[in-house]
């Protein structure tokens, strides 16, 4: 037995799903619902995703926006890669969207001005650089570098960064908070 109806099912036109009933190709019902809030969207990827199909464009479109391949931007989309703080700077302005739900612990680390945290932190700590540098594990250049702004720290240094200071009981939030009230 044959069917008289097909259906399809869109989830990229113009900020709604929408499901079409054919019959002899000719739309019989076309239903729409309106896109959800992106209040669910817990992940970098899920956020971008609402909001590329909710602007209704496709990866292709926005990848060249913003001058990446359109494949890392699926890889960020589904949470499979972090997304460069670059990168997360120009989907933002492309997309009119906020920044800091793009950006992950690292990329959200570079982003706040963490020269000044971790200047602050070895004064208040009474450290020399060359001290500071030896507690994370890195040379003491590469410390100088991060402190005068001219080398922003690696993954796996940051990830070295929270280890010393968790070792030193150092509570990073009092210090970003202190620094939002000023």
């Amino acid at each position: 037995m044959e069917s008289r109806y097909s259906y399809r099912l869109t989830d990229s036109n113009l900020n709604h799903t929408g499901i079409y009933l054919y019959s002899k190709g000719k739309i019989m019902i076309h239903l729409t619902f309106d896109y959800k809030t992106d209040e669910k969207c817990t992940t970098p990827g899920q956020y971008l995703k609402y909001h590329r199909t909710f602007q209704g464009l496709s990866t292709r479109e926005l990848a060249e926006k913003v001058g990446i391949v359109p494949a890392t931007l699926v890889l960020y989309e589904n949470d499979r890669h972090p997304i460069k703080y670059s990168t997360a700077v120009a989907l933002a302005n492309v997309l009119g969207i906020d920044r800091n739900r793009l950006l992950d612990e690292y990329t959200a680390f570079v982003d706040y001005p963490y020269f000044s945290l971790l200047k602050k932190v070895r004064q208040d700590l009474s450290l020399t650089q060359i001290q500071m540098a030896e507690l994370i594990g890195i040379g003491q250049t590469s410390y100088s570098g991060w402190e005068r702004e001219i080398r922003v720290p690696r993954r796996k240094e940051y990830d070295k960064i929270l280890a010393a200071l968790k070792k030193l009981r150092v509570n990073v939030d009092t210090y970003l908070c202190q620094s939002a009230s000023i």
